[in-house]
């Protein structure tokens, strides 16, 4: 490794005393990724300026923590090269230094694939050893991201004259280093898959040859089925805009279960002349599951186990971000006051939960059940495709609620009644609430039956 990595180009003049110190400073922190030996090279009142915004230390111990970040971030070792390296001597214990550091992530690809930046340092004596005592790096051309680290660049005219199997080599490469999943997808039907690297797969528990068929090599069916629709909807309309997303989603594990995973993607067009997206994914399901139980408590209704006004306000305008087909409904319990009157409010709170139970057994995991208050409830079912469906749930609901109210409570003449809309223009909660209760105010004359409005046309269904 160390004679891979390193490649030095001594210095034209004779002696150069400062020289040793630098080659071994670069050794230790790009090569051996070694911070103890780094920082024992540097005074204890170093200043440091790097590439990257937030690349400030003064003092030894501020250095120590932005090595950790960068070590931790990419411990990998990198390869350097010292360039039209110059010193100068600024008394007998004092020096300058000013050179070229090319950075590369491996061997033989020096030529294709590297970072180079100016380096300037100052360097005192101290009780017999060189040390580094300022210390600053530039780059003269592009700029750099925040939390970038020594990134690596594409040289545009040699990326002209890379062939299919360099560029797919030099993207292999990428994919190892990143700390995280990448899945590179064909911007097509079904996302053909272009490119998935081992973390990824790792996360997943495949080979790469399961993973191949168990997709059909689409990624598209590697997201969790109650998700692929809102995923493949929001990547069409990112990519139709400025080209790159964040979201947060469910794919699917070989052992049958799935992973919550961040995704930032970016359009990119590939070598064949192909569009595709290049995203990492990093597994997020530990801070999904915590987040998940404290909305829980404090977003649920403790009676029926479904989601309170404020929880299902929330759930509602996260999905709303994502404008797809949707049908909102009101439920009353017609004549419920007369269960509390005639069996109690024990066996009132009995039928609420019974009320909350069967909306959630009907509707799927990913629509929204909410209790708004008293014996008034709601449900957001999203995406809705499928209006017979909806409808057939809905008469569902009625059916089920009335055949245990005639069994347990037949002196109170209980039913359900619905009003409904559909629609697919994002809304919020209030708009939905006033237009869906319009709608029931109809349907309570009648009680016990469901009429759904197509709220984008205002016409009724």
């Amino acid at each position: 490794m160390k004679d891979i990595l390193t490649v030095k180009e001594l210095p034209a003049f004779e002696k150069p005393e400062l020289y040793p110190v630098l080659d071994e400073f670069f050794r230790s922190y790009l090569v051996e990724r070694d911070i103890e030996k780094t920082l024992a090279l540097v005074t204890e009142d170093v200043y440091s300026i790097g590439t990257g915004e937030n690349e400030v230390a003064v003092g030894r111990e501020n250095l120590e923590g932005l090595l950790r970040m960068e070590i931790e971030a990419m411990p990998e070792p990198i390869g350097y090269q010292i360039l039209e390296y110059r010193e100068k001597p600024e008394g007998e214990d004092a020096g300058t230094c000013f050179c070229q550091v090319r950075t590369t992530p491996e061997k033989g690809l020096g030529e294709l694939m590297f970072y180079q930046t100016r380096f300037s340092a100052s360097f005192r004596r101290v009780e017999g050893r060189w040390l580094a005592s300022a210390m600053h790096m530039s780059e003269a051309s592009r700029s750099q991201e925040k939390e970038e680290f020594f990134p690596l660049r594409f040289l545009s005219r040699q990326a002209a004259r890379f062939n299919e199997r360099t560029q797919k080599l030099l993207l292999d490469i990428m994919c190892g280093m990143i700390p995280g999943g990448v899945i590179g997808r064909y911007l097509e039907e079904g996302f053909p898959l272009y490119v998935i690297n081992d973390t990824m797969l790792e996360m997943m528990g495949y080979t790469y040859e399961e993973f191949v068929n168990a997709v059909n090599s689409r990624v598209a069916n590697a997201i969790y089925e109650e998700d692929a629709d809102r995923v493949a909807e929001l990547i069409r309309s990112r990519m139709e805009t400025d080209g790159e997303y964040v979201m947060e989603y469910r794919i699917k594990k070989k052992t049958g279960g799935y992973l919550w995973v961040q995704d930032v993607g970016r359009r990119i067009v590939t070598e064949d002349g192909r569009e595709a997206v290049i995203s990492v994914l990093v597994d997020i399901s530990e801070d999904v599951q915590n987040r998940i139980r404290l909305m829980e408590e404090s977003s649920r209704d403790f009676l029926t186990e479904v989601y309170n006004r404020r929880g299902g306000e929330i759930q509602i305008a996260e999905r709303m971000k994502i404008p797809m087909p949707y049908a909102f409904f009101m439920i009353d319990l017609d004549n419920f006051k007369k269960v509390n009157d005639l069996y109690s409010h024990e066996e009132g709170d009995r039928m609420l939960h019974f009320t909350g139970r069967i909306l959630k057994q009907i509707f799927r995991q990913t629509d929204v059940v909410i209790r708004v208050g008293g014996d008034e409830f709601a449900v957001l079912a999203y995406p809705c495709k499928d209006m017979q469906a909806i409808r057939r749930k809905a008469d569902e609901v009625i059916r089920m609620y009335g055949e245990e109210a005639e069994k347990k409570y037949p002196l109170s003449g209980t039913s359900v009644s619905i009003g409904g809309i559909y629609g697919s223009r994002p809304r919020s909660f209030l708009e939905l609430y006033k237009m869906a209760d319009q709608v029931l105010y109809r349907v309570k004359k009648k009680k016990g039956y469901c009429e759904i409005w197509e709220a984008d046309q205002k016409n009724g269904m």
